[in-house]
């Protein structure tokens, strides 16, 4: 397993917000995957990530957190959408400090 599509869109400059830093505490790093075949490729969410997706905005069956997507050879060819908009509930401006 490589890295998750939250790292990889925060070193590639894509603006996929990530408040908590892929900790599993906000839904800011949501995503669409666009095609159901790579989405049913993903292990199933647990309970805390599906927690944090009812909060999420705009959520859809192919919904999942950025931070729980994780590279890997049978998911080359994943194409997923950011959101118009992400519910975030700290401050604007805010910068969680690193674990």
């Amino acid at each position: 397993m490589g890295k998750s599509l939250l790292e990889a869109a925060h070193e590639n400059e894509i603006e996929l917000e990530g408040a908590c830093e892929g900790s599993l505490a906000c839904s800011t790093c949501h995503v669409i995957v666009e095609d159901q075949e790579y989405y049913d490729k993903l292990p199933e969410p647990d309970d805390d990530e599906n927690d944090m997706l009812d909060l999420a905005f705009g959520l859809t069956d192919t919904s999942r957190l950025g931070c729980q997507i994780l590279a890997s050879k049978e998911l080359d060819g994943l194409v997923v959408r950011i959101p118009s908009a992400t519910r975030n509930m700290a401050v604007d401006g805010f910068r969680p400090k690193p674990h």
